[in-house]
């Protein structure tokens, strides 16, 4: 288990280097945006369908918590209908989605967890845009989300209200390998995105502590090959070797973070991710130092490389 002080470099190459690497375009981004504004405008609706102002009250919650995500709600509707306007004819449709909403805390919880996503893929695409005005529009998604997420997280669920001193970047691939999973069926003439495919990783308990072990959920194809889990937090990566199918948890980790099977102790990227993404929860309270000097980027990396 170590840490490697370094910026992600899920963003990290030149926009135009990006797009030859990955195949997106302005585009595609904002047909990726759009959908996944389009699954959380989904899930919002089926969830304040299924649990209604009663079901709140008797899970605990004041009126005002389903008042505040029906505006949520309306937030995802209008990103839904902005760039759909925007798109025109390039638009894809909304797909079908499925939730495993059994409750109100679970309808919560979810809530909390696709907004960090929504707000990470927002911030992870700016890297892949060309200049067209698409980077100030998926930042001011981005913002949004973070601030729905946080509101979910500290006033909801009473937890962190952030996660430190930055937010979490997820290139699209990685974004979308969190959110496929709850889409069950597209129609036939939506665009094909150039998402590498992953497989679905499951990290077991999904709220460890640090120095105890966790349980990775993925066949890895080399008995040989040493893998690692990277684990995504702000603009710090650490890494944890995998052994006997598991990893120890490193310190230093806070609020919602990303786990990803790495072949390789090195940033992010297509050239070593061997796995989906995975959320893992550190909840802290108001007397922990969230951001430790110590942490702080100490090497240039390729985030930085054009400046």
């Amino acid at each position: 288990m170590f840490r490697k002080a370094v910026l992600l470099a899920l963003v990290g190459a030149a926009a135009t280097i990006a797009q030859v690497l990955e195949g997106w375009t302005d585009t595609t981004l904002a047909q990726y945006l759009l959908q996944v504004e389009q699954l959380e405008n989904d899930f919002f609706s089926q969830g304040l369908t299924q649990f209604a102002d009663t079901d709140f009250d008797d899970a605990g919650y004041p009126a005002w918590v389903r008042n505040r995500i029906e505006q949520i709600a309306d937030h995802e509707a209008a990103h839904v209908s902005d760039l759909t306007n925007t798109l025109g004819e390039g638009a894809p449709a909304p797909c079908t989605y499925s939730f495993p909403l059994t409750d109100v805390d679970s309808f919560v919880d979810l809530a909390q967890q696709i907004t960090t996503v929504a707000a990470s893929a927002g911030i992870g695409a700016v890297g892949f845009i060309n200049g067209t005005g698409l980077a100030i529009y998926a930042s001011s998604i981005a913002a949004t989300e973070s601030r729905q997420a946080g509101w979910l997280t500290a006033a909801v669920e009473k937890f962190q209200p952030w996660n430190g001193a930055w937010e979490t970047p997820l290139a699209p691939s990685e974004a979308w390998s969190l959110l496929d999973g709850y889409v069950t069926e597209c129609p036939d003439g939506n665009p094909t995105l150039p998402f590498h495919s992953y497989p679905a990783l499951t990290i077991t308990p999904t709220y460890p502590t640090a120095d105890t072990t966790v349980t990775v959920g993925l066949s890895l194809k080399s008995s040989v090959q040493q893998f690692y889990l990277a684990w995504l937090n702000g603009l710090i990566v650490q890494y944890s070797p995998i052994t006997g199918g598991q990893a120890t948890v490193p310190e230093g980790l806070n609020g919602t973070v990303y786990a990803i099977v790495v072949s390789s102790p090195d940033p992010p990227s297509t050239d070593n991710i061997a796995s989906g993404a995975a959320i893992v929860q550190f909840p802290f309270d108001s007397h922990v130092s969230d951001t430790d000097p110590s942490d702080l980027p100490k090497v240039k990396s390729r985030f930085f490389r054009n400046i």
